[in-house]
């Protein structure tokens, strides 16, 4: 599979400055869907085949580390980043042990080390889909020799039948 031309990052904060920000900042190299809401992102993430999920850790109703936990399930080849502009040490543990978040960013961020973090995001994601893939073909060609191994112990069989 070819990697797509350009990689879809959704950002998820209840900030559309924010979303907005991230937008101006990335459209160039990615494509970006913006989300105000956990429920919004996810209906964009059933609409679109996304990559990339950074989200905001406070948010009404769902914490990111909640948000990335669940999306995980439906999404395991997304690569989850969250942001937050609180240093919340709770946060970020949570973060790397249910939501198996690939990056911490910190707000405010400076704009390159945002740009760097998410095209650093888009390689792994690049790198699972390969693996992925590589996966698959040794599954099917373990699958194959399985199947000529079983032809051939037959026709051991039948020749061993016939000598005798």
């Amino acid at each position: 599979m070819t990697p797509p031309a350009k990689h879809c990052l959704l950002v998820i904060d209840d900030e559309p400055d924010v979303c907005d920000s991230i937008h101006d900042l990335l459209r160039r190299d990615f494509r970006v869907l913006k989300a105000s809401s956990a429920a919004e992102g996810c209906k964009l993430m059933h609409e679109n085949e996304v990559h990339i999920i950074l989200t905001d850790q406070r948010m009404p109703q769902i914490s990111g580390v909640e948000l990335l936990t669940k999306v995980r399930v439906k999404h395991p080849r997304a690569v989850r980043m969250l942001f937050t502009g609180f240093a919340d040490l709770e946060a970020i543990v949570a973060a790397i042990n249910q939501g198996h978040i690939y990056q911490y960013l910190r707000k405010p961020w400076q704009p390159e080390e945002l740009l760097d973090a998410v095209r650093d995001a888009a390689t792994e994601y690049d790198r699972l889909v390969e693996e992925a893939e590589e996966r698959d073909r040794l599954r099917t060609e373990i699958q194959s020799l399985g199947q000529r191994l079983q032809t051939l112990e037959q026709e051991v069989a039948r020749l061993r039948g016939e000598r005798k």
